[in-house]
């Protein structure tokens, strides 16, 4: 039984971050962890720069480092059961595709997970929370100010990354057409790496607070896009356990679920920032307003 739990994990984490998925734009501190937690330093305050100094000798700073510790969250998938005269009748191999089911359901979990703590919770100096320019639809002009802004920030074009939802990727495409396809062709939007993913955060729109992970999106909640430096967020990966139960004499098959340890964080809270649909006066909520947010997160 140890032998086919080792198969389930590894096909489990066999392509668990596809080149597509922008969890792969991310540092990755997995080798960081040690029992499920990660340990850490926060710098201390750091020296004065003197100018033309005429004090000798010159001053000493001490520097007290605040140790942080991070423990990984759990994920668990509810158990599924195949059942021996289902795995017997059926043409595939029903256990593989349950497998695989799981996998998939983790990966959405955990880059939702993601990209909520990548969100800033509001608007600061270096994580802009922006609406559009233009009330309930997403511009080019839009996502070429957010590459301005990050470019003013001397960030290296080559970490920009742009996760769009996909009412704003079809904004853009009824907007120009002839730019849409060049972005799709070379996966390039201005400086950003363009992907895009379902379960973005949601934000209000009257007051641009990020609305709590786990809680359903209201009516005047409205799903944001998000954009950041790849050098400036975190993923770690844990423990991968199966929990198997072979020949249940109840359910007269097999029972199989997973847990996975996992987090993703803003490493220094900057150069992460979202564009959310300005309210329209002639509409409820803007495009993508509605939904279903399952895990709750750090950082809001």
């Amino acid at each position: 039984m140890a032998i086919e739990k080792q198969i389930w994990i590894a096909m489990l984490m066999e392509g668990f971050y596809p080149d597509r998925t922008f969890l792969t734009r991310s540092v990755d501190m997995t080798a960081m962890v040690e029992y499920n937690k990660i340990n850490l330093a926060e710098a201390g305050v750091a020296p004065d720069v003197l100018v033309d100094n005429t004090e000798f000798p010159v001053p000493t700073m001490g520097r007290t480092d605040i140790p942080l510790e991070l423990p990984l969250h759990t994920f668990d998938t509810k158990n599924t059961v195949v059942r021996n005269v289902e795995e017997m009748e059926t043409a595939y191999a029903k256990m593989d595709s349950v497998v695989r089911q799981h996998r998939n359901t983790l990966q959405a979990e955990t880059s939702a997970y993601a990209a909520n703590n990548w969100a800033p919770a509001k608007d600061a100096k270096l994580t802009p929370v922006k609406t559009t320019i233009e009330p309930g639809k997403i511009s080019f002009e839009d996502i070429l100010k957010m590459d301005a802004w990050f470019r003013s920030q001397d960030i290296d074009p080559a970490t920009l990354v742009a996760v769009l939802n996909p009412y704003h990727l079809a904004d853009l495409m009824l907007e120009d057409m002839k730019l849409y396809k060049t972005m799709l062709e070379t996966d390039k939007l201005f400086g950003f790496s363009v992907y895009t993913f379902s379960q973005l955060p949601y934000y209000n729109q009257t007051t641009g607070a990020k609305v709590t992970f786990g809680t359903a999106a209201a009516a005047t909640d409205t799903q944001c896009s998000l954009f950041y430096s790849d050098r400036e967020v975190m993923r770690a990966d844990g423990d991968i356990e199966v929990f198997a139960k072979y020949k249940d004499p109840g359910e007269r098959g097999d029972v199989i679920g997973f847990q996975k340890r996992f987090t993703a964080l803003p490493i220094r809270n900057k150069y992460q920032a979202v564009i959310y649909n300005q309210a329209d006066a002639t509409a409820s909520s803007g495009s993508g307003g509605g939904g279903q947010q399952v895990e709750e997160g750090e950082n809001g």
